[in-house]
């Protein structure tokens, strides 16, 4: 199986990183204005982005409040379903903010779907660390 790993270190405290990937303010003010954000473990994310006729549909599968977060793809692109985003939060080692480790796996091939979502992970990303560090919205995805 083939894995998108990433880490990076934001200014925020752990629990406005946890809010930011668990709330409706949280994920719309860095990801996608499009999203339906219901909370708990069990409960489905939806995603939308533009020129795309469905949703990415996230299961919230582990909420260890507030270190770490576990999505397993539920509806999306065929290459997306089963695979599994995580989220794990822990103080920076310098004491300031918050280290995020990102996880998706459970990818089947390293097909071009796979290298399109890599760098687009790695976009994504910078502006949940945008957001992070500023406390401003900037959503990649602004419908």
């Amino acid at each position: 199986m083939t894995e998108i790993l990433m880490q990076f270190d934001v200014a925020a405290g752990q629990r406005a990183a946890w809010d930011a990937l668990t709330t409706h303010e949280g994920i719309t003010s860095w990801w996608s204005t499009r999203a339906e954000v219901p909370a708990g473990r069990g409960a489905v994310l939806r995603l939308s982005f533009p020129d795309a006729p469905i949703t990415w549909d996230l299961r919230v599968d582990e909420a260890g409040e507030p270190e770490r977060l576990r999505w397993h793809c539920v509806g999306g692109p065929p290459q997306w379903v089963g695979t599994d985003i995580a989220f794990a939060l822990s103080p920076a080692a310098d004491g300031d903010g918050t280290t995020v480790r990102f996880d998706h796996v459970g990818w089947l091939e390293t097909d071009q779907m796979f290298r399109v979502v890599t760098f687009g992970w790695g976009q994504v990303l910078a502006r949940l660390k945008a957001f992070l560090d500023s406390g401003k919205p900037v959503p990649y995805f602004d419908f």
